[in-house]
C-alpha cells in the first residue's frame, strides 16, 4: 500500500473514531437565583470568595451557603437543585458528550456528579443524564423524573422521595431503592418507610413540592430570556 493510501486510511480511521465516540467537554452550572452571602472556591484556589450570578461553577468548585442563604442551580440541562442554608456542595464533574463539534449536533450523554457534604438540598431531575450525589454515608443515583430532598450531616443521610425513584449505595453490594412517597436514612437498620407515616416526612414532602415548583419556574423564566 502506498504512503498516500496509508495516510488516507489513518485520517479516515481517526475521523470515524472521533465521530463514533463523540466530542466531550466540561460545562459549568447556571445560577438561577441566590440569596445571602454565599461563597465559593474554585479548583485553582483554596480561598473562598463571594459568589455572584456571573460566577462560573465548574468541576472542582465548592460552594457554601450561610444559615439564612440559599441558591438555585441548573447543573446541566434538566438537572436542577436548590441548596438551602448552612450547606456545602462540591461539583465533581459536569460533562456533555455530543455527536460532533457544532452547535446543532445532538447530545449523546450528560454527566452530573456532585458531593453534598452537609445541609439540605432539593433536586428536580427531568432530564436524561448519569446523575450521582455523594454524601458521607451513601452514593445516590438519581433517575430521570425525580423530585427529592436530601438532608445530610456528619452522622446521617436522609432522603425524601416525592416523585420518581433513586438508588442509594452505602458500600459496594449494598444498594437500596427509594420510590416516590418514601423516606430513607443511612445508616439505618431498616429500609424505606412511607412518608405519610413519618411526621417530618410529611413536612418535607410539602416543602419539597414547593421548592420543585420554584425551580421549574426559574428554569422556565431563564429559557424565556435566552437570546434567539
Amino acid at each position: 500500500m502506498s504512503c498516500a493510501r496509508i495516510g488516507l486510511a489513518t485520517i479516515l480511521a481517526f475521523v470515524l473514531s472521533g465521530c463514533w465516540e463523540g466530542m466531550s467537554r466540561q460545562v459549568v452550572a447556571t445560577i438561577l437565583s441566590l440569596r445571602g452571602q454565599i461563597v465559593y472556591s474554585s479548583k485553582e484556589a483554596g480561598s473562598f470568595e463571594p459568589i455572584s450570578s456571573e460566577t462560573k461553577l465548574g468541576a472542582g468548585s465548592t460552594l457554601r451557603t450561610p444559615a439564612d442563604g440559599a441558591i438555585n442551580l441548573a447543573l446541566i440541562p434538566g438537572a436542577l437543585t436548590q441548596i438551602s442554608g448552612d450547606s456545602e456542595l462540591k461539583i465533581e464533574e459536569l460533562e456533555l458528550t455530543k455527536d460532533g463539534n457544532e452547535t446543532g449536533d445532538a447530545i449523546r450523554e450528560r454527566i452530573a456528579r456532585v458531593g453534598f457534604r452537609r445541609g439540605g438540598m432539593v433536586v428536580l431531575f427531568d432530564g436524561f443524564a448519569r446523575f450521582t450525589i455523594q454524601t458521607p454515608q451513601a452514593t445516590i443515583t438519581v433517575l430521570p423524573g425525580c423530585l427529592i430532598r436530601l438532608d445530610v450531616d456528619a452522622n446521617r443521610t436522609r432522603v425524601t422521595c416525592v416523585r420518581g425513584k433513586i438508588y442509594a449505595a452505602q458500600k459496594p453490594g449494598q444498594i437500596s431503592a427509594v420510590e416516590a412517597g418514601y423516606v430513607c436514612e443511612w445508616p439505618s437498620d431498616h429500609g424505606p418507610v412511607p412518608a405519610a407515616d413519618d411526621p417530618q416526612g410529611q413536612i418535607d414532602t410539602t416543602a419539597t413540592l414547593q421548592s420543585g415548583r420554584e425551580l421549574a419556574d426559574l428554569e422556565a423564566a431563564r429559557h424565556d430570556h435566552l437570546p434567539l
